[in-house]
């Protein structure tokens, strides 16, 4: 039996993603080396931050508020399929693969995310292999996690 084959296991899973913080190990150290490759980005209350089928390889850290990934109906009208919390990541699926974008990220709240391309990640990699390690390995337990809260939903839909 897995971790997410008990009762309530959709409740476990998301609290599992919701208390998962991107790179709560990294040291003011490792903080200081990526601040030097990334852009910070503010947003106001109903930005899109990202927009369903555009072109970016960047990913986001979210440092202050919430955003939701919504998908938008054939009507026009947005489905909210789940909210991101302060201390997690948007926006890594295109960083991987370099498709386009999968969702549409919406922020409800005023907030700030600190903006990761890939130039700038690879230039990470060259200069510090070990934070550009670090955040791949967080990047992957944060997708991990991501499939396995959407295996446990698609279960209750069939």
């Amino acid at each position: 039996m897995g971790l997410f084959d008990y009762p309530n296991s959709s409740e476990m899973a998301q609290r599992m993603l919701d208390e998962f913080t991107f790179l709560g190990d990294a040291t003011e150290e490792d903080w200081a080396c990526i601040r030097q490759h990334v852009e910070t980005k503010q947003f106001g209350a109903g930005e899109k931050l990202i927009r369903y089928g555009e072109i970016d390889t960047s990913f986001f850290i979210l440092t202050e508020g919430t955003v939701e990934i919504v998908i938008e109906q054939p009507d026009g009208e947005p489905h909210v399929l789940s909210n991101i919390p302060k201390g997690s990541v948007f926006g890594e699926i295109a960083f991987f693969d370099g498709q386009p974008r999968s969702a549409t990220i919406l922020s409800r709240v005023q907030g700030s995310a600190l903006k990761i391309s890939r130039q700038s990640f690879e230039t990470l990699v060259e200069s510090h292999p070990k934070v550009a390690n670090m955040i791949l390995f967080d990047l992957s337990r944060i997708l991990a996690l991501r499939l396995r809260w959407t295996t446990v939903i698609s279960q209750h839909l069939v």
